[in-house]
């Protein structure tokens, strides 16, 4: 068996995830705890041409003119070329022939909306994984001609390995009896204007379970699609994401600035559009739940019963009210945002507010709630949950209510970093730690006052968060660290699961 997993490979995948230059096979195949499978196979037009990298790719504007015959012909070549190149196998229960359902779809199943779209024929089957089955691969053929991509999610999240086959070449055994690991080092930040960067590549040396994208990912302030798009495509193809998505699963939320509007909240018009851009940066598969709800808040849950990290990513932009704003000569050095006594405001909006009840009241031991704004540091000017601090109160009550036990609060937003805690009314402390930025320079370089900060110190450069947890402990330890481009520890504190117990 031969599997390739390099540098190679990996700007190979990233050049078909971003405009399949080279015609490819991508495989993804979407597990779940219960036992479900779902396998999606590609299918590029060009691959029916004699010579796939000169063919000219099928477009959207074209699609409508084929007639029925040619519809069902190229379903029909599709079907027989996976028939021919690929080979599927559950081990040690054999190998399966999967009977596909082609559709025109964009890459990665994406909704076909814009004149720009490629289209490429998806094939889809649903099934279960065979009794006693302990490892799923593929095999391409040696009469494949093209690359085969192979990727797997569990439960909705990439696996980080992946193979990129050749004719002959047999995929790594992924294995479906892996019992769940907990998570134990943690890597976070937000605000990247830049795609190359020290801080960059000091963070893909960083051993990590997972990356969360807090926010700020991109900075387009645009209703401009295209523009954003073009900013999505240059992180999607950089060697830092693509290093990531090697190392780790990864998560994300937005902010403002990825949004698309500085400062922007649920008035932005071009919203619905931004999301489909931010979730297509992310490979984010077109049936998923998040392509068809409003908003990209999701949760996670990670490891075995009693060592459980839920992970809450939150969406503060796209329902969040407008800002109450005193006049520029009344602004502090922080803004000009100040607290709303109006409590119609929002800023999770109620379709989200009901879901997060739902999901704080799921099991889990440790709950890292990402807030691309600062939850629990004192109101300055700038944004933060303090400009609606009945939403503020209202997610310290709903933890309460839900009895959610080892809340911690990750931030991103400043171009700072500090450790803020709310320690008044609350069913225990309340952390919020912000990691911010990775690859700026805070300019002013001093912070906004803050009562509520937990630490003295604040740091100013680029930076990167860490939360390594140790599980072995009879009270568990989290390590909350910020990293500078040196790799040295500029901000640290430790927290004990015990202290985040009602």
């Amino acid at each position: 068996m031969k599997t390739r997993l390099h540098l190679a490979a990996v700007f190979l995948f990233c050049a078909s995830a971003w405009g399949h230059p080279v015609p490819d096979i991508p495989v993804r195949a979407y597990f779940t705890p219960e036992g479900a499978c779902t396998l999606t196979v590609e299918v590029d037009p060009r691959c029916f041409a004699e010579d796939p990298n000169t063919a000219a790719s099928l477009m959207q504007p074209i699609l409508p003119t084929l007639g029925e015959a040619r519809v069902t012909e190229l379903k029909t070549k599709a079907q027989a070329l996976v028939k021919k190149y690929v080979e599927f196998l559950f081990d040690p229960t054999g190998p399966v022939t999967p009977d596909f359902r082609f559709e025109f779809t964009g890459h990665d199943r994406a909704p076909l909306d814009s004149e720009d779209d490629i289209v490429v024929l998806t094939g889809t089957w649903e099934t279960r994984v065979p009794a006693g089955s302990r490892n799923w691969q593929i095999r391409a053929t040696k009469d494949t001609p093209l690359a085969v991509v192979f990727r797997n999610y569990i439960s909705g999240v990439e696996h980080p390995k992946f193979s990129v086959l050749f004719p002959g070449e047999t995929s790594f055994p992924f294995d479906l009896t892996a019992p769940a690991q907990p998570l134990q080092n943690i890597v976070f930040g937000s605000c990247l204007d830049l795609t190359e960067h020290p801080m960059l590549d000091r963070t893909l040396t960083l051993p990590m379970d997972l990356f969360l994208f807090m926010g700020d990912n991109i900075y387009a302030d645009t209703e401009d699609m295209a523009k954003m798009r073009t900013k999505y495509i240059a992180l999607g193809q950089s060697r830092f994401f693509q290093g990531l998505r090697t190392k780790a699963p990864v998560l994300a939320t937005w902010d403002d600035h990825d949004f698309g509007a500085n400062d922007g909240g649920g008035d932005y018009p071009m919203k619905k559009e931004s999301q489909k851009e931010f979730l297509d940066w992310l490979n984010e598969p077109s049936g998923s739940a998040l392509r068809k709800q409003e908003g990209v808040y999701q949760a996670r849950t990670f490891g075995p019963v009693g060592k459980r990290t839920q992970v809450i990513l939150l969406d503060t932009r796209y329902f969040r009210s407008p800002l109450k704003r005193v006049p520029k000569d009344q602004a502090t050095n922080g803004g000009s945002a100040i607290p709303t006594d109006d409590v119609s405001t929002t800023v999770l909006g109620e379709a989200q507010w009901t879901w997060l009840k739902g999901v704080l009241e799921q099991p889990a031991e440790l709950r890292l709630i990402i807030s691309s704004i600062q939850f629990a540091a004192a109101a300055s000017g700038s944004e933060s949950w303090a400009n609606f601090p009945h939403e503020q109160k209202r997610l310290v009550k709903l933890i309460a209510e839900t009895k959610a036990a080892g809340a911690l609060v990750l931030s991103g937003d400043r171009h700072w970093c500090e450790m803020s805690v709310l320690t008044q009314d609350v069913p225990y402390p309340l952390y919020d730690f912000t990691a911010s930025s990775m690859t700026q320079v805070h300019k002013r370089g001093t912070p906004t006052p803050n009562a509520n900060r937990a630490l003295p110190k604040t740091f100013h450069q680029p930076n990167v968060g860490t939360l390594a947890i140790d599980w072995t402990a009879v009270d568990p330890a989290l390590t909350l660290r910020i990293l500078d481009e040196a790799g040295a520890t500029q901000i640290e504190k430790t927290l004990h699961l015990s202290e985040l117990q009602p």
